[in-house]
C-alpha cells in the first residue's frame, strides 16, 4: 500500500510540474498577451478595440449605441468608459457573441441597459460560465436586425454547435462587415471544447459568404482583415481534418500554422485534429 501511495504522490507531482511549466512557458503569456488593447477608429461611427478579452466594436447612432462583447478584467472597465463617453444620456443595447467570459466579463457594467445573447443557452449555463451580473435581456433565437444611423445592423443567432451551443454574430450592411466572434479567429488556433464542433466551423464557414456579402471581418481574437481571414481559418480546418486522417502529412500540416497563437492540447492544431478524430470515431 505504501508503494502504490508513493507513485500516486510521484505522479501527482509530475503532473503538477508539467500543469507548471505549460503555465509559464505558454499560458501566462498568452494571457499578458491577450490583455493589451488597441483602439482602431475605423470610421466616424464605428470604434473597434481589439484584445483585452474578446475584440470589440462601439457603433455610434442618433438614437441608440452598440456595443459588441464587453471583455474581461481592466479592460472591461475602460472600454465601458469609453462607451459612455460616446454614449452620453443614449441607451446602450450590448451583444454578447457567445457566454465565455473573455467576451462577457464586462456586462456588469452595463445593467439596466439592453443585453442580447443567443437563445440556445439556458440561464444555468450562462450563469456557470459568465456570472450573474450583466444576464442577457434578451435571448436571441434566430436574428433581428437594428437600424444604426445610415446602416443596418443584422444580428443571427447561428443556431447550432459551433464554437458553443449558441453563438451570434453582427452584420454590417453598409459597412460590409462582420463580427465573427469566435466562429471567426485570424492567426489563431480555436478552442473546441464542450459541444464544439469542427465539422460545424467549416459549415458555417462556407454559408457566410452566402450570407452577405463580407469586404471586412473583425474575427473574435486577432487582426481585423478582409475575406483572406474567413479564408484563411477555412484552410486551417480542412488542413487539420486530412491531418485526422493522414498520419503521413500530419507534422507538414500542422507546422503550416507555427506562427499562429495557440496553447498545447487547450487551443493548437493538435487539439483540432483531436476533434476530428473524435467526430470520426462516433
Amino acid at each position: 500500500m505504501k508503494k502504490i501511495l508513493k507513485w500516486i504522490g510521484i505522479i501527482v507531482l509530475l503532473l503538477v510540474a508539467v500543469a507548471g511549466t505549460l503555465y509559464l512557458i505558454y499560458l501566462r503569456p498568452f494571457m499578458e498577451k491577450m490583455k493589451v488593447t488597441e483602439v482602431v477608429q475605423y470610421d466616424k461611427d464605428l470604434t473597434i478595440v481589439l484584445g483585452g478579452g474578446g475584440n470589440s466594436g462601439i457603433l455610434n447612432s442618433d438614437s441608440i449605441v452598440m456595443v459588441i462583447d464587453t471583455k474581461m478584467d481592466a479592460a472591461a472597465e475602460d472600454l465601458y468608459k469609453k462607451v459612455k463617453q460616446i454614449a452620453g444620456n443614449k441607451p446602450i443595447f450590448v451583444v454578447n457573441t457567445h457566454v465565455h467570459s473573455d467576451h462577457t466579463k464586462g456586462n456588469k457594467y452595463y445593467q439596466g441597459q439592453t443585453i442580447l445573447a443567443g437563445g440556445n443557452y439556458t440561464r444555468e449555463q450562462w450563469t456557470k460560465q459568465a456570472g450573474d451580473a450583466g444576464m442577457p435581456t434578451i435571448w436571441l433565437k434566430d436574428k433581428m436586425d437594428l437600424p444604426m444611423g445610415d446602416d443596418t445592423a443584422t444580428i443571427i443567432n447561428l443556431q447550432k454547435n459551433i464554437h458553443t451551443e449558441s453563438d451570434v454574430m453582427v452584420y454590417l450592411h453598409r459597412r460590409k462587415m462582420l463580427f465573427g466572434g469566435d466562429v471567426i479567429l485570424n492567426k489563431q488556433a480555436p478552442v473546441l471544447m464542450g459541444r464544439a464542433d469542427p465539422e460545424a466551423y467549416l459549415a458555417t464557414i462556407d454559408m457566410l459568404p452566402k450570407l452577405f456579402d463580407i469586404q471586412k471581418i473583425v474575427p473574435g481574437h486577432g487582426q481585423i482583415g478582409g475575406i483572406e481571414v474567413l479564408d484563411n481559418f477555412r484552410q486551417y480546418f480542412n488542413d487539420m481534418k486530412l491531418a485526422a486522417t493522414d498520419d503521413s502529412k500530419k507534422d507538414e500540416l500542422v507546422a503550416k500554422y507555427k506562427d499562429w497563437n495557440q496553447i498545447p492540447i487547450l487551443m493548437s492544431p493538435g487539439a483540432t485534429i483531436s476533434a476530428f478524430k473524435k467526430n470520426n470515431s462516433k
